[in-house]
């Protein structure tokens, strides 16, 4: 019996070895509840597409190797800001946009396909942005064009989690673009990860790193694009990368007068990051910003292994107790002061969301739904049919209502034919 324990344990262990290092692509989101029953979405009134590729810029700091035109980025940081074009594809050679269209504006039960990375076009290398080369100009003039020909006229730089290969970051943020009706510029950072869970402190260290990187490359954006906003969106442990970039980013712009960087919309979703640095990085930057938007899942069961392996609380899974009176006081504060929204999100009240749900922005049709409104439209909680609670010591937050669906559709009703819009900087 002894054997056969020693036997199955052995094979346990290698198939859990096994998983950390398999990491396939990402596939298809289920379409978000906007896109439903026939009710509005962003596909309508977006310029025709009929194509199964998807074109996406990029910024990383991972040491690259290969020729330019078909990059490979090791797990290695490196120390200059790499820019380019990477190209996805939905699904394999015969699969067809008006299967596409189905998926994306559906309840399908088939099997999502695959988001494939077919290349990744390297066009400048930046160790120093002043001056700035010509190649790395050309890059900004690209986006530019496309800001042109987008309704949305803000930028959104995604920033992925841990334990992710370049192939699954860049299908994540392909379908935020994706689903945006391909009417909106998205700009993936990638920052060097071990592409293992068992190196997952390994993550953390280099994710500290990577946080200059990418305030380099909003202040790069704000200097050198048209963008009306630049946003923000965070998975994950790319809160660590986030938070603390947009610090470094709030400090510098406080001598650059009352433009800023014109950071927008800030979407922290289910943040891995380090809740008392959480808080101490936002209140650098909140000043700065259009709207904070945090969306947690007290039951998160990623965070609650993070927080034991961190041994303190995550920002997706706070613990109030860790603040300080002055912090926790800034922090109640912030909803008013500086437009600070806890979306809190219950797996007990959302249809088929699991409760441990960590990936719950792209693999939940209320939350992408939300995360859609919140980023192509710059709605306020209250105006995209969430609702307000209370948890008690001063602690708001927003959730989804049993009737969100019915919500959402007075919401898409009135948004029918209007352009994204850009509220008022007093209206939070």
């Amino acid at each position: 019996m002894r054997r056969y324990i020693v036997i199955f344990s052995l094979l346990v262990v290698g198939a859990v070895v096994g998983l950390s290092f398999y990491q396939p692509p990402m596939r298809l989101m289920p379409a978000p509840a906007m896109f439903l029953d026939g009710q509005t979405n962003t596909f309508s009134g977006a310029p025709e597409t009929t194509d199964p590729q998807i074109s996406l810029f990029y910024a990383t700091n991972r040491l690259p190797i290969g020729p330019r035109d078909n990059r490979i980025y090791t797990i290695v940081p490196g120390r200059d800001l790499n820019l380019g074009v990477a190209t996805i594809r939905i699904g394999n050679e015969n699969t067809t946009w008006e299967r596409i269209y189905e998926w994306s504006t559906g309840a399908s039960g088939d099997r999502r396909p695959f988001l494939y990375l077919q290349s990744m076009v390297e066009q400048a290398s930046l160790a120093d942005a002043n001056p700035l080369p010509p190649e790395a100009s050309a890059w900004f003039a690209q986006i530019n064009d496309a800001l042109a020909r987008s309704r949305n006229k803000d930028i959104i730089v995604y920033v992925h989690g841990a334990n992710t290969t370049v192939e699954r970051a860049a299908g994540q943020a392909a379908q935020l673009h994706h689903f945006t009706g391909r009417d909106t510029v998205v700009v993936l950072f990638i920052w060097p990860t071990a592409e293992n869970f068992l190196r997952y402190t390994r993550d953390m260290v280099t994710s500290l790193g990577a946080a200059p990187h990418l305030a380099t490359l909003v202040e790069l954006l704000a200097k050198n694009t048209s963008a009306e906003k630049i946003d923000v969106l965070t998975y994950s442990a790319g809160a660590t990368v986030g938070s603390n970039g947009l610090a470094l980013v709030g400090a510098k712009a406080k001598g650059q007068g009352p433009e800023g960087f014109r950071l927008g919309e800030i979407y922290h979703a289910a943040p891995d990051a380090d809740f008392r640095g959480f808080v101490d990085d936002m209140r650098a930057y909140a000043d700065q910003v259009r709207r904070i938007t945090v969306g947690v899942n007290l039951s998160d069961s990623a965070l609650r292994l993070s927080q034991l392996v961190n041994r303190a609380s995550r920002a997706g899974r706070p613990d109030m107790a860790e603040l300080d009176p002055e912090a926790t006081d800034w922090l109640l504060g912030a909803a008013a002061d500086y437009g600070l929204n806890v979306v809190r999100v219950r797996p007990e009240g959302i249809p088929g969301l699991s409760r441990g749900s960590h990936t719950f922005w792209y693999d939940d049709p209320w939350v992408s739904s939300d995360v859609l409104l919140t980023l192509f439209w710059h709605l306020r909680p209250g105006d995209r049919g969430l609702v307000e609670g209370n948890a008690g010591s001063g602690t708001r937050y927003w959730s989804f209502p049993p009737d969100y669906r019915n919500r959402l559709a007075a919401v898409l009703g009135r948004l029918q034919g209007e352009k994204p819009r850009v509220p008022s900087e007093a209206v939070k």
